[in-house]
């Protein structure tokens, strides 16, 4: 979001908006033009908060609304005090009075409202003084103020809108680099836990000088079975399904564990609980083949799936 300090940016309309009454208020008899006091008292009254007060850019919206009033009622106090002392002389900045009001409420994000109230103005003036106002009291220019605040606040808006933008895609691209060099740092432990795993036996078998007796080659094949659930299986391999794989292959089953990021987002504890429930699930399983997989981008996070060669109905079939 953007951000822009108010009394920085509030200061020249602030002096302008002080700068405009001191014509009127230098003519004769001021003392007595109470309708005019009242309607200077709130033009100030409202013209200050709504430059200065609040942090942020966007005014509360009760704010807004008491300045789309008092655009209503500063005009025709001003109408009503000239009309008293017939002269038009008095309350001149009226009209650019209340245009700074409503330029000010346009670029803190309420420019519907600012519409309204410069519609407003315009139809009290015009009502009151004809066409003419357009020159002699200042209307064109203050439309050509008001709209300006409108240009500004749609560029504001329009700015911020893709500040969020840009701030979104930066979050998904951090969080993408987090990801990945995650995965890079997971990457790296299985290989070392690979090789911890891989090198005695390698060494045993580069060491030997008779052909690997049974139990050797039975030890080799287990040895890489687990080094392929390790590469296949990746975040999936935690102590507890380790355990129950090799149950399973002592049995005789053949085992295939497929980590295909399904559960890449799930923190531990929940992971560990959906381990839990497919190994309980296994219990039943003495023969055959298992397939444990995580897929990404379904409705469910993990499958299970045990068969007999044979038997058309698997032994178990579930999702989590």
């Amino acid at each position: 979001m953007i951000s822009i300090r108010r009394w920085a940016a509030a200061g020249i309309p602030l002096v302008y908006l002080l700068y405009l009454p001191v014509q009127s208020i230098l003519l004769p008899n001021f003392p007595m033009r109470s309708m005019e006091i009242a309607a200077l008292v709130i033009y100030l009254a409202i013209g200050i908060p709504t430059l200065l007060a609040f942090s942020g850019l966007r005014i509360p919206i009760w704010l807004a609304l008491i300045n789309l009033l008092a655009a209503v009622i500063l005009p025709a106090l001003i109408v009503l005090q000239r009309d008293v002392i017939q002269d038009e002389r008095v309350g001149a900045w009226v009209v650019m009075g209340t245009a700074v009001l409503l330029t000010a409420t346009a670029v803190r994000q309420y420019p519907r409202l600012a519409v309204l109230g410069l519609a407003s103005l315009i139809a009290q003036m015009v009502i009151n003084y004809g066409a003419v106002s357009f020159i002699r009291d200042g209307l064109v220019g203050a439309i050509v103020f008001v709209l300006a605040g409108l240009g500004v606040s749609r560029g504001i808006r329009r700015a911020n809108d893709e500040s969020e933008k840009y701030l979104t895609q930066q979050t998904k691209s951090l969080a993408a680099i987090a990801s990945l060099e995650a995965a890079q740092s997971a990457r790296q432990e299985r290989l070392q836990e690979v090789l911890r795993q891989a090198i005695p036996m390698l060494t045993k078998i580069s060491s030997a000088n008779e052909t690997m007796d049974p139990a050797t080659r039975n030890e080799a094949k287990l040895l890489e079975l687990a080094l392929r659930d390790e590469m296949r299986g990746r975040a999936l391999m935690l102590p507890m399904l380790k355990i129950e794989v090799a149950r399973l292959r002592g049995l005789g089953v053949e085992v295939a564990v497929l980590d295909e990021g399904g559960l890449d987002d799930l923190d531990l504890a929940a992971k560990d609980q959906m381990l839990q429930q497919a190994i309980d699930s296994l219990q039943v399983v003495t023969g055959g083949r298992v397939t444990i997989r995580s897929p990404r981008n379904e409705s469910f996070r993990l499958t299970v799936v045990a068969t007999i060669p044979g038997q058309a109905a698997p032994v178990v079939n579930k999702r989590f």
